[in-house]
Order: C-alpha cells, then structure tokens, then sequence
C-alpha cells in the first residue's frame, strides 16, 4: 500500500476515521476518488462534520456501541482498508483491534515530528505501535538512497489555528446532535484562553526586546 502510493487503492473501498484538525482527509477523499477508489468516512462530532460534511456516516452512540457499529458498517460498505490519523486515541484503538481480527489493512497517520515538512504514514501503527525495526544495524546494513525532496511548508501555524478554532467551535455548537461523543483530550472552548493569552504576549514580547536581538547579532555575537 505504501509503495504504490495512491494508485496502490485503486479499486479499493477505503474507510476513514477521524483526521488531523482540519480539511485534509477531505482532500485525502478526493485524491482517493481520482486514484479510482471508494471512499467511506465517519464522523464523531461536530467539527469533524464541518470539515467533512457530505458522504460521510455520522456515528452519535457511546464508545462501548461503537465497536459493533464499526463491524455493521465494515460489513455493509464491504472496507478493505481503513486510514486514521493517531491510533492511541479509543475509537482508534478499538477500529485497529477490530481490522487485525477481520484481515483488513490499516493505515495510520502521524505528524511527522522529526522530519519537518513530511507526514508520517504506516501500516498497522504508528510511534509504540510502529512495526519499523528498533535495532539500528537494520538501517545502517541497508542502501535506501537519498530521500526524495521535501516540499516545504511555511506559515502553518495560522492555518492550525484558525482549524483548530473551528473544529472546537463547531464541536461545542453541535454538540446536542453528538452528545454521546467523549473526546481523547479536552474538548472545550476554553481551550483557546491560554492560545489568545499566547499570541498577545508573543507580540507584546517582541515590540518589548525588539532592540536586543541586534545586540545579539552585532556587538555580542560570539561571546555565547
């Protein structure tokens, strides 16, 4: 599946899970749809319903449903690969769990930490799940080449935000439709005090030291 990239889904039924903040499984869908796949998708809360608001199935039971709901649909839908993004989250865990028992394929998803500018993406699991080989000598004895070239990604953080924001708001606002849903880390609008609180002493910080980093740079430099 890796290795062929898109075109390796070709003909596949694809089921997708919940995706990073955001528009990208939205756009993952279509570039699925082009490759000559089926797509699926489920949707958990109200921000996943506004970044994927038509063709997708809209699960609003508790998380102990949740497992028969997935079997029903996995069924119906005939699914031969299922993508996430993250897999510790327990819709995840209980979606991994169930396609390892019923042969299906699983692909996951992860921000790619160490390598800025690069997704992560791998079969069965990611980070602790991850099957890669631990020992170093695996990749030191092999001859993989230089890596293809990165496209670079600037400016992100304004795109995060203002996703991020959304996704909250919509989950807050739809919330009586989804009112069974329990999020894997706190779902709240308060959450974006702390982010405000950020953004206002970044500026302010910067217009307060705006005369040390030429220091730093001319008369100081070399002396740290």
């Amino acid at each position: 599946m890796i290795a062929g990239g898109l075109d390796a889904l070709r003909g596949k039924r694809v089921l997708l899970l919940q995706s990073p903040v955001g528009p990208f499984f939205r756009r993952l869908a279509q570039d699925l749809h082009w490759a000559g796949a089926q797509v699926c998708k489920v949707n958990f809360n109200g921000g996943d319903l506004l970044f994927y608001p038509s063709g997708a199935v809209n699960f609003r039971g508790e998380l102990r449903e949740w497992s028969g709901f997935l079997d029903r649909l996995i069924d119906e839908r005939r699914i031969d690969v299922v993508l996430m993004f993250g897999d510790c989250r327990p819709i995840h865990r209980v979606a991994r769990a169930l396609a390892s028992v019923r042969g299906i394929e699983i692909g996951v998803f992860e921000e790619g930490y160490i390598r800025p500018n690069y997704i992560t993406f791998e079969r069965f699991g990611v980070n602790g799940h991850s099957q890669l080989p631990r020992s170093p000598l695996f990749y030191r004895n092999r001859d993989v080449g230089d890596p293809p070239p990165s496209q670079r990604v600037d400016g992100t953080f304004v795109n995060a935000a203002l996703w991020a924001t959304l996704y909250y708001m919509a989950s807050a606002l739809l919330w009586p439709w989804f009112r069974r849903y329990r999020h894997h880390r706190r779902l709240s609008l308060l959450e974006a005090l702390p982010w405000l609180r950020s953004s206002w002493r970044k500026r302010w910080c910067a217009w307060r030291e705006r005369r040390k980093q030429p220091r730093f740079a001319g008369e100081l430099s070399g002396r740290f």
